[in-house]
């Protein structure tokens, strides 16, 4: 599905699309429960209902009151987009920028909702470049010694972005000249 096709969706309902595609994946029955949803997600039920009636309103999710939400053909694409863009942004922050587990994905989750396809995919065929066994070890070993170096406080590497230039000597102010009074002219005929 193409971004001009794909219902613009915001980071919360994106949430709870693959929130429901993963409770659905992980039972028997194939679907998701309100409650669970709202569990998951840590929201209040009048949240899950709001939410649920707007998913639906799209067309990317089959729901009744008290009854299994389910998602449609449109919302299963639009649940993998996500969970894929999650996981391919977790490894690459935990496999190349070393992140450790818990910041990778929350990075992860926060990052997923706003960076688009084209990268998401280079990022993916980077990480495979870059993971691949018997490639890339040499720059591995350097890009560890750097993370090293920068978690340890020995690199800074941001100030190499940007420096600022030297600011301009300041121009003396031109002197005003003051007009002088005009004199009077004194009369020499008393």
């Amino acid at each position: 599905m193409d971004a001009e096709t794909r219902t613009r969706l915001t980071a919360s309902q994106e949430d709870y699309l693959e929130a429901i595609k993963k409770l659905m994946d992980e039972t028997a029955h194939g679907h998701a429960h309100t409650s669970d949803i709202a569990r998951r997600l840590q929201v209040k039920m009048p949240s899950v209902t709001n939410a649920l009636g707007v998913l639906r309103e799209h067309g990317l999710i089959h729901y009744d009151t008290n009854k299994p939400v389910t998602l449609t053909e449109k919302g299963e694409r639009e649940a993998l987009r996500v969970i894929r863009r999650h996981l391919v942004l977790t490894r690459f922050l935990r496999e190349i920028l070393r992140l450790d587990d818990e910041a990778a994905s929350q990075t992860a989750c926060r990052v997923e909702h706003v960076i688009d396809d084209r990268l998401v995919s280079r990022l993916a065929v980077l990480t495979d470049a870059l993971t691949a066994p018997g490639r890339c070890h040499a720059l591995r070993k350097a890009l560890r010694r750097h993370y090293d170096a920068l978690d340890a406080g020995e690199l800074d590497v941001l100030a190499a972005v940007y420096t600022p230039p030297p600011r301009p000597l300041e121009q003396p102010k031109p002197k005003r000249r003051r007009a002088k009074p005009a004199q009077e002219e004194v009369s020499h005929d008393a």
